[in-house]
């Protein structure tokens, strides 16, 4: 074999970059290894002091010895009289923590000199030596270790809160025992700084807002509760020749256009037998034996004995495509007729208006693949919605996942969905308008063809019914109107219903006046009511709508004024904190009891709560709102830009995200995993994305990565970098500031008022990189200190495309990326191996006070303040010294005392 010279070039290249990459992947692990050697959190000479009996007092005499002088020397220059770089003046700050009102500053100056970020590099002259530096940081924790412990005496803060909209959806999903969507006309809450949806700062109520609730809480109720006898089925049994019938119908008109175009065309070049013996030939869509497949191509019927067939191509008008349903059960006959979907393609069923409002509709279908291969596989994805007119569609898609057909073209096997009719978009026609006009109130059953198979689905019947009912009544109905022999005397089997409903969503006993009032409800209720049900309900939506549900038990112990929780409390607490929802009883049994707040059973349950399906809510939630994936949800990807992205890639990168968090929790990894790791974890179709092999299915799993320092951690998560562009490009800035806000907590200042925008109608701006106009951007004195702290974070990460894909060069300006930048500090990032190399090497502590800041707010549900401060660097430091992991963080901040306080 022979190469020129441009393969060999390449070759070399690629076998250089192998090695460096292998060289890094190990000194990543050994520089992980460095960095917690460094660490002083894990330093074991820690100074305590206990200023319980003392006398607190600010240490301003030192101040003015030992520290003042030396900020004198290296700081007032650039921070004093003279000139305030960032507007930010040392000289003016209050050196007494404990009453001055610079706490928020004197925490800037302490981080900033911590990180060695100030005095700069580049400023020789105001070198800040070890020596110096330690006395003022030595300094500044004692004073505010002072100021935390005084300012937790005054109890400035509150976890006392309403649940949020997730929280009530979950919390009646776990009151009724079924997974609807019960909160989906509630507005979202507004994020904390934290950027959490649970912080007590925003989560008080107004009168208008109880009432609110009341009409959720009865819509809700009436969703899970029937009236009447069992209801019958409306079922469809659609066997393959009547689709092939409906197709041949709708489409024998074209097909006999296309026969008398041709045949005209005939006639015209003088080949009159020709025309005469096609018109006398069996007219139909699709034919093998004579090379006639350009329907096959798409969704399509077919014998596949004479290999005779019809294009399936539903359209919305005039109901033409209309199944209707049968009253009973045909008797099925073998038949070589098949609807055939290829990889891709969807196949719409139109089901008309017959279906009910509510209960389940289950949907069976025989299906099989043309070939079965290894790593091949197909699967069905439901979607249900319709189309009323031209401009008027709804989609949703019915199931979570999309289920794998395992049978075969010649011994197919069914594969079952239950939908819940009531969370699927309904047809706003469906009661009121006529079949076959405009708008139509048909809906439409889809189904499509997902998978890396290049087979074809071979369906050979399809049955649809619904409602369908395990019991009757339903056993959510039963759960309400319990059994009793008092069933025939209202007032008692009222009392019984209501006092049973409302112990189980207050998660207590009532007493007896509390009982009184309901009853009262229920007596002023029933006479306005159609029955006796309908004023049951009104009186258990008052129960939804009270604070006693809606607002998370804040209980504390009787005779304490710490603010420490009771025991109910405190189970209310770790349910929420966990499960997003009501304790159960088990919790409650053990809060009743004192019990729960021994360390010992506390454990005990946060395992079994991490263990229970609950503990899903808790990874979705956190993990969503700690990295702030909305964005990915409301970013729209440019297909000029991306012409081969799908919808699906953008839910993958989402799922990729929570999964990798899932992964470090369940096996107790490090949290240094989120730096960088040596696993991903992924699905077929993000495994392509990135360029790794052998990864086939659409389930996630742990994928090993050899020598790959570029990917690992969360860092370079696609569904990360992605969100944090504008979908068509990367953006250094969003990616900057996000790293410093949601990984390091160290969000940058806000910027100055009048900052001038890049402008990008200058062709001399466009056609420099990302980079450059950054840095032609910081030239501007008002743009320069903020930039400074941000932008390096951001460009280290530039050799990821908008959609998180490796790159060395720009395409629209056809240059390198050059992904190196200097922190404040000067410290070089030298793109992502850089980037993690320094942050494992230096910032392990950073990020360990990052993580257990925001999961301790979000475990509280409120803002943490100063004087949490420290016992937030007691639960850092446990958490390192037991060795980083993410599950011993959770067992750790809920045995702390900030979990036990108000």
């Amino acid at each position: 074999m022979i190469f020129n010279k441009i393969q060999i070039c390449l070759i070399f290249v690629t076998l250089s970059f192998a090695t460096q990459a292998s060289d890094l992947l190990v000194n990543l692990q050994e520089l992980r290894a460095q960095g917690r050697k460094h660490s002083k959190l894990l330093e074991s000479d820690v100074k305590k002091i206990n200023y319980q009996n003392k006398t607190i007092s600010a240490d301003t005499k030192g101040y003015k010895k030992s520290v003042y002088p030396i900020l004198q020397e290296n700081c007032l220059d650039c921070h004093g009289p003279k000139k305030s770089k960032g507007r930010f003046r040392v000289d003016t700050l209050d050196p007494d923590l404990l009453k001055g009102k610079h706490i928020n500053e004197w925490l800037e100056v302490f981080d900033v000199l911590t990180n060695e970020e100030m005095p700069p590099e580049d400023e020789p002259d105001y070198h800040l030596d070890g020596k110096k530096r330690s006395l003022i940081v030595d300094w500044l924790g004692e004073e505010m270790n002072k100021a935390s412990q005084l300012k937790k005496s005054g109890q400035d803060h509150s976890s006392f809160r309403r649940m949020t909209k997730v929280e009530y959806n979950y919390a009646l999903q776990d009151l009724f025992g079924v997974d609807f969507d019960f909160a989906d006309d509630l507005p979202p809450e507004t994020l904390s700084e934290d950027g959490f949806s649970n912080s007590s700062e925003h989560l008080k109520m107004t009168a208008m807002q109880f009432q609110t609730y009341h009409e959720l809480g009865l819509r809700a109720l009436k969703k899970v509760t029937v009236k009447g006898d069992r209801p019958e089925a409306v079922s469809y049994y659609i066997s393959m020749p009547e689709l092939m019938a409906l197709s041949k119908k709708n489409m024998m008109g074209s097909a006999k256009k296309q026969i008398n175009k041709q045949a005209d065309k005939l006639k015209k070049e003088g080949k009159v037998k020709a025309a005469e013996d096609l018109l006398k030939e069996e007219v139909v869509g699709i034919d093998l034996s004579k090379n006639k497949v350009n329907d096959a191509r798409g969704v399509h019927v077919l014998d596949t004995e004479t290999g005779k067939g019809w294009a399936y191509r539903y359209g919305y008008t005039k109901a033409r495509w209309l199944l209707r349903p049968s009253e009973t059960k045909p008797e099925l006959k073998p038949t070589d007729i098949r609807a055939i979907i290829p990889w891709g393609h969807e196949m719409k069923l139109d089901i008309g208006n017959f279906l009910p409002d509510k209960g389940n509709m289950r949907v069976k279908v025989s299906v099989g693949r043309s070939e079965i291969k290894e790593n091949q596989y197909s699967s069905l994805q439901l979607l249900f919605g319709g189309q009323t007119s031209n401009n008027a569609s709804f989609l949703k898609r019915a199931t979570k996942d999309n289920l794998l057909v395992h049978g075969s073209k010649d011994k197919p096997k069914f594969i079952e969905y239950d939908i819940a009719l009531s969370e699927m978009p309904r047809n706003p026609f469906l009661r009121t308008a006529k079949l076959g006009e405009t708008p139509t109130p048909s809906e439409v059953l889809t189904l499509k063809h997902m998978g890396n198979s290049p087979a074809q689905l071979y369906i050979d019947y399809i049955e649809i019914q619904a409602p369908v009912y395990e019991q009757w009544p339903p056993q959510s109905h039963q759960d309400i109107f319990i059994a009793s022999d008092h069933k025939g005397e209202e007032l008692i089997y009222a009392s019984e219903v209501i006092k049973n409903f409302a112990e189980k969503a207050w998660v207590r006993s009532l007493n007896d006046d509390e009982l009184s009032d309901l009853m009262g409800l229920f007596k002023t209720f029933r006479p306005q009511s159609g029955d006796f049900e309908d004023a049951v309900l009104e009186v258990l939506a008052t129960v939804l709508a009270s604070p006693e549900f809606l607002y998370i038990s804040q209980s504390q112990l009787a005779g304490e004024n710490d603010g420490e929780l009771d025991g109910i409390a405190l189970a209310h607490r770790l349910a929420h904190f966990l499960w997003l929802s009501l304790p159960d009883k088990e919790l409650i049994e053990l809060g009743k009891s004192g019990k729960l707040k021994e360390n010992k059973n506390l454990n005990t349950q946060i395992e079994r709560m991490l263990k229970d399906p609950r503990a899903e809510r808790f990874v979705n939630t956190f993990t969503e709102e700690w990295l702030g994936l909305e964005g990915l949800n409301n970013l729209v990807i440019d297909k000029k830009v991306y012409p081969s992205y799908k919808d699906d890639l953008k839910e993958d990168m989402s799922s990729e995200v929570i999964e990798f968090f899932k992964e470090v929790l369940q096996t107790n990894s490090s949290i240094m995993d989120f730096l960088h790791s040596d696993y991903l974890m992924l699905n077929e179709r993000l495994a392509k994305h990135y360029g790794i092999q052998n990864v086939y299915g659409e389930h996630f799993r742990r994928v090993s990565l050899a020598n790959n320092p570029l990917r690992g951690g969360l860092l370079t998560a696609s569904g990360l970098l992605t969100m944090n562009g504008n979908g068509k490009d990367s953006n250094p800035l969003k990616r900057g500031i996000w790293l410093l806000e949601n990984v390091l907590h160290d969000p940058p200042p806000p910027a100055p008022p009048n900052v001038p925008e890049v402008d990008l109608t200058d062709p001399k701006i466009l056609q420099m990189t990302l980079k450059e106009r950054m840095e032609d951007h910081r030239n501007n004195d008002a743009c320069r200190s903020c930039h400074a702290k941000i932008d390096p974070w951001g460009i280290a990460l530039e050799n990821y495309d908008a959609l998180g894909q490796f790159r060395t060069v720009y395409k629209e300006q056809n240059k390198a990326v050059d992904a190196s930048a200097y922190l404040f500090n000067k410290q070089k990032l030298d793109g992502i191996k850089g980037l993690k190399a320094y942050l494992l090497s230096d910032r392990q502590d950073q990020f360990t006070k990052a993580m257990v800041h925001k999961m301790a707010s979000y475990a509280l549900g409120r803002p943490l303040s100063f004087s949490d401060k420290t016992e937030l660097e007691k639960i850092s430091r446990n958490l390192r010294q037991q060795g980083d992991g993410l599950r011993d963080m959770i067992y750790i901040i809920a045995n702390s005392k900030l979990f036990y306080k108000n």
